[in-house]
């Protein structure tokens, strides 16, 4: 599986990277259905896209649907502040009374909640851009790379694959398909899609849920952050579908793992992600084919990529 991954999120960046076009009117429904209630998790690499300097009169209308949004955000976030700001001040004065458990459990919550506001508060606000703000987890949006026609495409794809026909209940009953085996793409369940709608993204690095053995006894859960020695910008090949039954069209993808480097069995993960050669990336968009085998040697033919991890922060 891949936990969680670091991407290349500005569409206009991957556009040059792949010689591709935006698909504007797509950003645009988005951004749009996410201010007016579709909960989209959309991270802020992508919203950086259209607020640097928008030249159409969609991508006005993008930046400007992106900025009311945050101004909802920015009202949320400073009413739970209000809120814990009460709940600390009531704490306070049940203490100088009597100190007793709850009023002190309610003390260091509402400090706790409120430090971490205070920080959202302040991004917000300064519309500064971090490493964090590029990384997905299931459920999150990319930008990512197709080809329709002959031609490239950039547009937001949803990271938690539901294939045509699902309905939403799909979500959390297969809640990991968001990674799809690559010894698994020739049976019933991904053959629809597999030699279809394919799909890349250019990832940077991956985390990953391990068990490690504390004490010689004990099983603790740590996350790894793992980093190709060699690149920076690595080249993921991913499989898409386009679902309907729900209240907003969903593009949504899964990326396609194998089994683990020798380095990434040895720190305790089971699985990893395909990279592409660069050489290989055509023959991978170039879709539909109905000998799945040409697909199968694409990604046999991996770029050899050498791992290196750290336990993350």
């Amino acid at each position: 599986m891949c936990y969680s991954a670091l991407v290349t999120q500005n569409a206009k960046d991957l556009g040059l990277a792949f010689d591709a076009r935006i698909q504007l009117q797509q950003f645009d429904d988005l951004f749009t259905a996410r201010l007016n209630g579709y909960g989209a998790k959309i991270p802020r690499g992508i919203e950086a896209s259209f607020l640097e300097r928008p030249t159409s009169l969609v991508e006005l209308n993008i930046a400007k649907n992106i900025r009311a949004y945050h101004q909802l955000e920015l009202a949320q976030l400073e009413k739970e502040l209000l809120e814990n700001e009460d709940r600390l001040a009531g704490a306070e004065r049940s203490l100088m009374a009597k100190v007793t458990k709850k009023a002190q459990n309610d003390q260091r919550i509402a400090l706790g909640k409120m430090e971490r506001l205070k920080v959202k508060i302040d991004v917000l606000r300064s519309g500064s851009i971090s490493e964090t703000d590029s990384r997905i987890y299931p459920g999150h949006y990319a930008s990512l790379v197709y080809q329709k026609d002959g031609q490239r495409w950039v547009a937001p794809f949803r990271y938690l694959l539901r294939p045509k026909g699902f309905q939403e209940d799909f979500d959390k009953k297969y809640s990991g398909c968001y990674n799809a085996r690559r010894d698994n793409l020739g049976g019933s369940f991904w053959k629809p899609i597999f030699g279809r709608n394919h799909g890349v993204f250019q990832m940077k690095s991956f985390w990953e849920n391990v068990k490690r053995t504390v004490d010689g006894t004990e099983s603790k859960n740590v996350v790894l952050r793992f980093d190709p020695q060699d690149s920076d910008r690595m080249i993921v090949p991913c499989i898409f579908d386009l679902n309907t039954e729900g209240k907003f069209p969903l593009w949504s993808f899964a990326l396609i793992t194998d089994e683990p480097n020798p380095e990434v069995a040895a720190a305790g993960h089971d699985r990893t992600p395909i990279i592409l050669k660069p050489e290989n990336l055509e023959r991978w968009l170039k879709t539909p084919e109905t000998d799945l085998n040409l697909f199968q040697a694409v990604l046999e033919d991996k770029k050899s990529t050498f791992f290196q991890h750290v336990v993350a922060a």
